[in-house]
């Protein structure tokens, strides 16, 4: 028996993810021979027990799985959960104070710069986060590295926090409540980053897409062009101020 059966017959009982789904990710994994993977998103840890399954029997990758600080507190949770399967030694865990972003951004900065071959993205699921989640993971694939999107259907709407305590959303417009965030980055920023749209699942609500192996030509990647109109704009700035001094000392 695999880990992959493994993680199945003991896990049965915990949530979130199920055989089904962890077979897409497989079958995926395997297709586009993946190796190290960075999740958003671990909850209880049985997705990253599934992801370092498929990792253990293929004999190949890592998984960094990022979640909030209070996921310490779950039962069960994490490390519990990849030790009762043996499969912590492939799994790094990061706990973040505040959002998954700031964690990102994080290893952004390391030098040399950490990089996957696909990522799993089930963190905020507002436009916000999950949106300016996807930019700073672009900056962590390598070309042609996959990202799924889960609950590419949700709403703030139809959520059972927003069920419980609406008034945790006075601050979002209407029409913001009742949108499918994921589904609008989906079909406006994934193609606006010249990815390609693999897949979407309907049945498990998933969206597959693609990074682009190059940057096609004369077209700006996001990383480069940012770059450029940032130095651009600071120099603008410096020359603005310098002339707003020169203008009081007269």
């Amino acid at each position: 028996m695999g880990k992959f059966e493994e993680v199945t017959a003991k896990l049965a009982d915990v949530k979130w993810m199920d055989a089904g789904r962890a077979g897409v990710v497989r079958e995926v994994v395997e297709k586009f021979d993946v190796g190290d993977i960075l999740e958003v998103g671990f909850l209880h840890g049985k997705s990253t027990a599934y992801f370092a399954a498929i990792q253990e029997d293929r004999n190949k990758g890592r998984t960094v799985t990022i979640d909030l600080e209070k996921a310490h507190g779950f039962t069960p949770n994490l490390e519990g959960v990849l030790a009762s399967v043996g499969l912590a030694h492939r799994v790094t865990p990061v706990y973040a104070h505040r959002s998954f972003t700031w964690e990102l951004a994080r290893l952004i900065m390391q030098e040399p710069r950490p990089r996957f071959d696909f990522c799993y993205l089930d963190g905020g699921k507002t436009w916000d986060l999950e949106g300016f989640g996807f930019f700073l993971i672009d900056m962590l694939l390598n070309p042609g590295g996959l990202i799924l999107f889960d609950d590419v259907y949700w709403t703030i709407e139809g959520s059972p926090d927003y069920r419980k305590h609406p008034e945790r959303y006075a601050d979002y417009d209407a029409d913001e409540i009742r949108s499918q965030s994921i589904r609008l980055i989906w079909e406006q920023v994934v193609p606006h980053l010249g990815y390609t749209q693999v897949e979407l699942f309907e049945r498990y609500q998933w969206g597959l897409a693609q990074k682009p192996l190059t940057a096609a030509a004369g077209e700006a990647r996001a990383p480069v062009a940012l770059a450029s109109r940032s130095s651009v704009l600071e120099r603008w700035i410096w020359r603005s101020a310098r002339q707003a001094k020169r203008s009081l000392r007269r």
